[in-house]
């Protein structure tokens, strides 16, 4: 447990908990006086309305205050593989109540993995790619990469064949290829993060033919949008490699992808 955390987290329910007993004591009080009770048995009586109401509210205003903990949570010990995928990223990141422990997040991140969530099997690959929380294992991660894709993932996908470039350039590029259509079809969606994915294959001749200037006009979609700053840096970082005709003729071609993709609901 992040003890920090709960410690900085009970603060508010503590106020919240304390203001909503004094209430109900003041009321109580009131109520007694108006009925002419001795102010003994009031105070007693009084003080029994704030020993109740305190805990109560105390306990309503943590649980609402950690109601995105609290589902996942519950699910893991259910074990249904996405809560487990997401009491990974938490314990990855330390979020909410839960100090980060990559190798405990890793550990969810399997037990997803092995409940045949291609997220978290994607997840489960990057983490032994990069070695959080475990040993590093490229065949695993490549496994379970491959898990993944076969469920049409298309991150995974480009994971598989970004392992296999330089072993097994056919078998790169058919996964390559096999996630162009399944960006393409997000991006009809207005997801901008699978736009982004598509330029970037683009961009680096992944599945298909160099095309820098076509590329850099799906990031460019992709950022009208709505990436995320990461994403954003990721499209300065292309377009700064580029002429001023060259993106000046990219904002032109985004304008007509935008243009020709469905109206978003």
């Amino acid at each position: 447990m992040n003890w920090s955390y709960l410690g900085i987290a009970a603060f508010l329910p503590l106020v919240v908990a304390l203001g909503l007993s004094l209430l109900a004591g003041a009321i109580q009080a009131v109520r007694l006086t108006l009925q002419g009770l001795a102010s003994r048995p009031a105070y007693v009586r009084m003080l029994k309305t704030m020993a109740l109401v305190f805990p109560l509210s105390f306990l309503v205003v943590t649980l609402w205050d950690g109601r995105s903990t609290w589902p996942s949570l519950l699910g893991a010990a259910l074990q249904h593989p996405a809560d487990q995928r997401t009491m990974g990223l938490l314990r990855m990141s330390g979020a909410g109540i839960l100090k980060k422990n990559a190798a405990k997040g890793a550990y969810w991140f399997r037990k997803s993995a092995e409940g045949g969530d291609a997220e978290g099997q994607l997840l489960l690959a990057r983490a032994l790619l990069q070695g959080r929380g475990l040993t590093p294992d490229l065949e695993g991660a490549l496994r379970w990469a491959q898990a993944s894709a076969g469920q049409g993932q298309p991150d995974a996908m480009v994971f598989a064949g970004d392992q296999l470039r330089s072993s097994d350039s056919e078998a790169a590029d058919r996964w390559y290829r096999r996630a162009l259509p399944a960006y393409r079809q997000r991006a009809q969606a207005w997801d901008a993060d699978a736009c982004l994915a598509y330029g970037q294959m683009l961009w680096h001749g992944k599945g298909l033919e160099v095309d820098r200037i076509e590329g850099m006009a799906w990031m460019y979609a992709s950022r009208r949008m709505g990436l995320d700053l990461f994403g954003g840096v990721i499209v300065q970082l292309s377009e700064g490699t580029l002429s001023g005709p060259q993106r000046l003729e990219a904002a032109q071609r985004a304008m007509a992808i935008l243009n020709g993709l469905p109206h978003r609901r």
